[in-house]
């Protein structure tokens, strides 16, 4: 069975995981798509990418049909949010090469991520952390992969471009007990207001991810 976990967060919010391991052709048998969106996928060359874009809209129509809604297909605007093309919720996805993500949402804009914890965050920690907030992760990997995928969620849900991870997204101290937390966006290059959000971490196998809503 491909959907590895299906359950509700904050009430509303449905989060879906999907683990790929099916055949292309048994994922399009009675999968919704538009002509748009196929000749999106025929210009995808790499077969892991063709599956992971496949797999990421089987996993959609699933979890919009178990909200209860019609699936009409996906949509992407200009910036690379995703979006239902009959507009019945807000969606999110994120994919590794081994899950597909989905998150649902009635009326809100939403994010989420999942990464693996991995040593390579350590290294790029610099990038993407504030000074407060490189003292609370210190070498801990999964706090420093909770951070990333906070602030990978924040940025999805804010759904623009030209955000600094380090400077205009921000994670409060959280616990490594509570999977609960909060965020915000602060946006200082745009006259945009400072925007709080609620955060909530998962884990599947050796990855861990984070919605946000």
């Amino acid at each position: 069975m491909p959907i590895v976990r299906q359950w509700t967060v904050f009430e509303e919010c449905l989060l879906l995981i999907w683990e790929i391991f099916e055949p292309i052709e048994e994922l399009q048998k009675g999968l919704v798509a538009t002509a748009e969106e196929w000749t999106e996928y025929e210009t995808i060359s790499h077969p892991q990418k063709r599956l992971e874009w496949i797999t990421g809209r089987r996993a959609t129509q699933s979890i919009v049909e178990a909200s209860g809604r019609i699936y009409t297909g996906m949509r992407k605007d200009n910036f690379g949010k995703p979006f239902l093309n009959n507009a019945v919720a807000e969606i999110s996805l994120t994919h590794t090469a081994k899950f597909v993500v989905v998150a649902l949402h009635p009326s809100v804009s939403i994010g989420v991520d999942l990464e693996r914890v991995a040593p390579k965050l350590a290294r790029v920690a610099p990038k993407f952390l504030s000074d407060s907030e490189t003292t609370h992760a210190g070498e801990q990997l999964e706090r420093l992969c909770t951070y990333w995928c906070a602030k990978e969620a924040l940025y999805k849900l804010h759904g623009t471009r030209n955000l600094s991870f380090k400077e205009e997204i921000f994670v409060h101290p959280f616990t490594n007990e509570n999977d609960f937390f909060t965020g915000e966006i602060f946006p200082i290059h745009t006259p945009l207001p400072r925007q709080q959000h609620r955060l909530y971490r998962f884990r599947v196998d050796d990855f861990l991810g984070v919605l946000a809503v």
